[in-house]
């Protein structure tokens, strides 16, 4: 396959010189918009923007929070966005926390990471509140309660710019940490992963050099996670694409139609649902016959080089994806079907691969560069090495370490190379293709991770187990279409005289008492009670392999 020039991108040190960089001469274009639950737009241009983080930032600066940990635990929004630029510009690192998390794990995050503040939005309000900081640190990110909003400190912020326009901060430089992001592994908790302001920006303006991107971009991914982040907003706004935001998951359709995008940023798991729905509309319509020939009609077209679609494909993706004709997919392996019929309706899928510790992007396929089953090609500032069999990372975009974990960080990091965890391969061409997961990760189609060592703690604890493991099970047609089972051997002692389905009865109760406790993600769907024990190694560790 022909390579082709990258496209010519700029590049920012700091977080603070893309701000302050970013409007010039542009300072009324749009930047960010977003609608309300009654489908209302709202928005910002670049120099509001500017300006709004100016204001925060010199609040945070007067607080003494400038160059302090700050914690950010809430949905997408703009406030949300307004937090993290206001304190990488002011030299203050952004802690985002994934508020998918159960209560604990959240406390331990914050714990983890030696915060100083935090801004929260009101679904997680009740946590907040209670965890001690230093003075009174804590603020809502938007609406009201017990702590200030984002809105007041902005105002207070204008306040003391106005009497004090030269107030000094901390200012960051390229290698200071901008933001932790935590990460599932092969451990039982979260990983901090420290990102610089050069491995964040760099990341997102590479993203740009392989890819086009139209003028107007959607995403709902969550902003806590780097893919969120960096590839669908940061890219968006260097790119100079208008960005409309959502993060309100029942709204993600509407919100579509309404911002009539030309690019989307998504997960697997969305494409599927929009796929699956598509098929189910045509079968309710008694129009599945003519949608099967019209793609089929096409699949002939494609492979005589006629890439145009007709006026029945262009009225199907219109009313499907409005004005989507670019999708950037990453956080798990995509349905290379789905992939192609998106292609034949003139929407092109381009597929990605990312991890946290690399800011996440390491590798994309381009617009005129595009093989389906392939995660594309790497990125400009990156460097991808296969050593035995596992996809090693070395660039400007990879992490400076996890927090307060010198031991994980020497470990992942060898001679500067990060080990990814993951199996694949380069093609001649330089693609990278995914063979599999070299650890016990379960990878789910909406990109989250678990890790199964979380769960089979919590399991163990239940007085009838004696031995258990926790996989994921195959529930489609994908092998990356999962859901949390379990494995379980009883103690058999502890059962003597009881029935099998008696076991499984007083199991399941505890497991759905587990459960409770849990994102839906995490909850364990299918429990199997084993009659024999499990196969182990001389050293006693359970045979993953041969469950």
């Amino acid at each position: 396959m022909r390579k082709y020039p990258l496209n010519p991108v700029g590049y920012y040190p700091t977080f603070r010189e893309m701000i302050e960089q970013l409007p010039a001469g542009r300072e009324d274009k749009p930047a960010i918009s977003w609608f309300t639950r009654k489908g209302e737009e709202h928005g910002v241009t670049l120099g509001q923007l500017r300006e709004d983080v100016r204001n925060l930032q010199a609040l945070l600066t007067a607080r003494g929070l400038a160059g302090r940990h700050i914690a950010i635990l809430g949905e997408n929004s703009y406030e949300w966005l307004l937090v993290f630029f206001a304190c990488t510009y002011c030299g203050s690192v952004a802690v985002c926390v994934d508020i998918e998390q159960s209560d604990d794990t959240i406390r331990q995050m914050l714990d983890m990471t030696d915060i100083s503040g935090m801004f929260y939005s009101p679904t997680v309000e009740e946590i907040c509140v209670q965890y001690p900081l230093p003075e009174d640190n804590a603020f809502l990110l938007s609406g009201k309660g017990a702590s200030p909003s984002v809105a007041d400190l902005i105002e207070e912020g204008r306040k003391i710019r106005e009497k004090s326009p030269d107030a000094a901060d901390t200012a960051p430089t390229p290698d200071s940490v901008a933001s932790i992001v935590f990460t599932s592994g092969t451990t039982s908790y979260a990983k901090p992963v420290m990102l610089s302001h050069r491995a964040i920006l760099t990341n997102a303006s590479d993203a740009l050099a392989n890819v086009a991107i139209g003028e107007i971009a959607f995403t709902a991914l969550p902003f806590y996670h780097t893919y969120g982040m960096t590839c669908s907003v940061l890219s968006m706004l260097i790119g100079k694409a208008h960005l409309y935001i959502n993060g309100n998951l029942k709204t993600v359709m509407r919100d579509i139609q309404l911002a009539h995008p030309h690019t989307m940023l998504t997960v697997p798991l969305m494409l599927e649902t929009i796929h699956s729905k598509m098929w189910s509309t045509a079968r309710e319509k008694n129009m599945e016959g003519k949608l099967k020939f019209l793609f089929a009609l096409q699949r002939i077209l494609f492979a005589l080089g006629l890439k145009h679609c007709g006026a029945p494909m262009t009225r199907l993706r219109e009313s499907i994806f409005g004005g989507i004709r670019l999708i950037i997919c990453g956080g798990a392996h995509m349905n290379r079907e789905i992939m192609q019929q998106f292609g034949y309706m003139g929407v092109q899928v381009l597929q990605g691969y990312g991890i946290t510790e690399c800011a996440p992007l390491v590798s994309v396929n381009r617009n005129r560069a595009n093989k389906l089953d392939s995660v594309g090609l790497i990125s400009a500032n990156s460097e991808v090495k296969i050593e035995d069999g596992e996809i090693l990372v070395r660039g400007k975009n990879v992490m400076s370490g996890y927090y307060k974990l010198p031991q994980l960080t020497e470990e992942a990091l060898r001679d500067g190379w990060f080990a990814t965890g993951d199996m694949g391969y380069l093609d001649k061409d330089g693609f990278l293709f995914i063979t599999g997961r070299k650890k016990n990760l379960i990878v789910f189609k909406n990109g989250k991770k678990l890790s199964p060592e979380k769960l089979e703690e919590l399991i163990r604890e239940i007085p009838l187990v004696q031995d258990v493991v926790v996989y994921g099970a195959v529930s489609g047609l994908s092998t990356d279409d999962v859901q949390v089972a379990t494995s379980i051997y009883p103690n058999r002692e502890k059962c003597e005289g009881m029935m099998q389905y008696e076991i499984l009865e007083v199991i399941q109760n505890e497991i759905n008492r587990i459960n409770r406790s849990l994102p839906l993600y995490q909850q364990i769907q299918m429990v199997n009670i084993r009659e024999t024990e499990f196969s182990k190694t001389a050293l006693q560790k359970i045979k993953r392999h041969m469950i």
